[in-house]
């Protein structure tokens, strides 16, 4: 199922409702190609168009040097109407790409190409060459990278808003990606998405008391049998959660609650302290949020003062 809706885009025809906004699929078209690496030679304009809506260029270096390739675009927005575009609406793609000097066509179409222009455009690969970007590509390359994704939520707003609430990134809040191994494989249990799960083994002391002593994550299965034998070795009882389920907001709130609660009360070791600090600050990225550009900012201060003076200067 689709995750861009190309109706946020309003249609490309003047409109009462919208004054001034026919044009903003023409301009979409422009940053999406300026995203993917292309550099604009002519921008979209009102007025007569002379059979393009702007020319983009792309530098192609190989062993004979550099050459430059002219690419006529050609923008089609029929995502209101459902309709395929047909030979029709798109027509002399010859004579256009020759009269603007151009050694190459792009359509930018917000649905599929009909039977029709395909044909066109295959027998088209002959005189110069021929790309398509309708919807579903266009979706494909916006969502593969953070930059993508800003791009499409200034045309997408709704769209990337419901769909990021159902495919939640982690944040990018440090320098470095955080890591956090299995400890009996060693596979990246944050990569591609959380996995494994974590595990508590506690000890009843002689006052009654039960301290976490140590602390493991892991994948399921064989690995969390190892560690766990281990464990059961040294005469700890274990408890276990899932590590998806820990990225869950109100949960690792519970688990950042549940670590003070048991430092206040001297219910843990060094040893597990310092596991868990490594395992929440592992997570975090897919709990919070990104930092808006005045937290940036602020942040940069924050770590050049020292944590005895009110800053964050050797604070982790």
């Amino acid at each position: 199922m689709p995750v861009i809706n190309f109706k946020e885009i309003p249609e490309s025809k003047p409109s009462k409702e919208k004054p001034g906004t026919q044009d903003e699929f023409e301009l979409f078209a422009r940053d999406f190609l300026e995203f993917m690496g292309y550099t604009i030679a002519s921008n979209p304009d009102r007025g007569a168009d002379e059979g393009k809506d702007l020319i983009v260029e792309e530098r192609r270096t190989g062993v004979g040097g550099e050459t430059t390739i002219r690419w006529l675009v050609s923008c089609k927005h029929l995502a209101h109407s459902g309709e395929s575009v047909k030979p029709k609406v798109e027509q002399n793609i010859n004579d256009r790409v020759a009269s603007h000097c151009c050694q190459g066509f792009i359509g930018m179409y917000s649905t599929l190409q009909s039977s029709g222009l395909s044909k066109t455009l295959e027998g088209l690969k002959s005189s110069f060459e021929v790309q398509v970007f309708d919807g579903e590509r266009i979706e494909k390359h916006l969502l593969a990278s953070s930059n993508g994704i800003i791009l499409a939520r200034r045309y997408f707003p709704h769209s990337i808003k419901t769909w990021q609430a159902e495919n939640p990134q982690p944040a990018d809040i440090f320098v470095k990606a955080p890591k956090l191994f299995c400890q009996c494989t060693e596979t990246d249990l944050l990569d591609p998405k959380p996995k494994g799960i974590i595990v508590l083994g506690e000890k009843q002391n002689n006052d009654g008391k039960w301290i976490t002593e140590d602390v493991y994550w892991c994948l399921k299965g064989p690995a969390d049998r190892v560690l766990e034998e281990r464990f059961i070795k040294r005469d700890l009882t274990t408890s276990w959660e899932d590590i998806p389920d820990v990225t869950i907001p109100l949960v690792f709130l519970k688990w950042v609650m549940m670590t003070l609660n048991k430092v206040k009360a001297g219910e843990i070791s060094d040893v597990a302290f310092d596991k868990l600090k490594i395992f929440l600050m592992a997570l975090f990225p897919y709990v919070t949020r990104d930092m808006t550009s005045d937290e940036k900012e602020r942040l940069q201060s924050l770590f050049s003062i020292p944590s005895i003076f009110g800053g964050m200067g050797n604070s982790f």
